[in-house]
């Protein structure tokens, strides 16, 4: 079979797609994957690096943009449909899969119109324009959680839970380590609101420095100036721009100080970790911190508002944790309870079906 996956821009909607990708090269070597996507996204990065076919097409975000974007986008969008349209007639497309976000809409789209099967997957609680508007065209809709349910038509719709990356997957068994160690997540290009709250932190740690580790994705802009102060208060750090194997720092890591987009937190859940979420506070419906919600509402982890961030704050939350190790595991055990490692394997077998209809 030939399949079509279609989104990227961020690690958020690129990794499910690899994930489900993979699963149907598991179930047939034979099946051909392309993606498509965009020079200016993470996928132009990352995909090459893993064998997979990109073909990238001229699209642009339209949601909350300024009006001479807005404009540029929907000029964009004819054209964008028509390349879709292309590498799905060339790649004799059997399917195609659209992640969300304004990079699935064209070819999505284009597959329904040259009526071949489409799906989609939402991994937000609060899902995105996109899918909103293609939910009511495409033939099945993935959710991650069930608060996104009522957005879309009962009978089109599969709580499959979101794709997470094998390699997770194959080994999430947490290592024994000496010290405390902190992954810091900001995304795939970082966050400088929680680079500069971890370094006004850093001062107020003092007092456990001995006892804590850091591993923490800066991105580029922040990573000279993260390993300088790291250095300067005498904590032991590791600092990456980004970092592509994840799986074995997820491991070392007893806490996590992240976003709460909905790739990380699925991940969070299949590692069992205990989390400090600090939702992206310009995030599209506000849907980082509806898809906190879940997490901390279970115990899994705590939330500190943008406008309740600061160094002072973090640390604090960051010595009790240290100082809890119960809580801690209980916080591991109730991430775990919210995973749904099967979700590649349920999207593919129902994706099958369809197909073969």
């Amino acid at each position: 079979m030939n399949i079509i996956i279609a989104g990227g821009g961020t690690g958020g909607h690129l990794f499910p797609g690899i994930a489900i990708a993979r699963e149907f090269l598991r179930k047939n070597p034979e099946n051909k994957i392309t993606f498509i996507g965009t020079t200016r996204g993470i996928e132009n990065k990352i995909l090459p690096k893993l064998g997979f076919d990109l073909k990238v097409i001229t699209v642009k975000g339209f949601k909350g943009k300024g009006l001479l974007d807005k404009i540029m986008a929907l000029c964009c969008i004819p054209f964008s449909f028509i390349q879709s349209a292309y590498y799905i007639k060339k790649n004799n497309s059997d399917m195609v899969i659209g992640l969300g976000g304004y990079i699935s809409f064209p070819a999505i789209i284009a597959g329904v119109l040259m009526k071949i099967p489409t799906a989609i997957h939402e991994q937000n609680s609060f899902p995105g324009l996109s899918n909103r508007i293609l939910g009511k065209m495409t033939d099945r809709i993935f959710i991650s959680s069930n608060e996104s349910r009522p957005f879309f038509k009962k009978e089109k719709t599969i709580l499959s839970g979101l794709p997470i990356r094998e390699e997770l997957i194959q080994d999430n068994s947490n290592r024994k380590q000496d010290s405390f160690c902190i992954l810091v997540l900001g995304g795939s290009q970082g966050s400088h609101e929680i680079n500069r709250a971890v370094i006004d932190s850093l001062p107020k740690l003092k007092a456990i420095k001995d006892r804590i580790k850091f591993v923490h994705q800066s991105g580029e802009a922040d990573r000279e100036k993260l390993v300088f102060q790291y250095k300067k208060n005498g904590i032991d750090a590791e600092v990456f721009g980004f970092i592509e194997n994840i799986c074995t720092f997820y491991k070392n890591a007893k806490l996590v100080i992240s976003r709460s987009g909905a790739s990380t937190l699925a991940e969070l859940a299949l590692c069992g970790k205990a989390s400090i979420l600090i939702p992206f506070p310009y995030a599209t419906n506000n849907h980082q911190e509806i898809n906190a919600r879940e997490f901390v509402e279970e115990g899994a982890s705590v939330i500190i508002p943008s406008s309740r961030l600061s160094g002072a704050k973090l640390a604090s939350v960051i010595i009790n944790l240290e100082n809890n190790p119960e809580q801690i595991n209980e916080m591991e055990r109730q991430a775990k309870n919210l995973s749904k490692p099967k979700a590649s394997e349920r999207i593919a077998d129902e994706c099958y079906k369809l197909i073969n209809h």
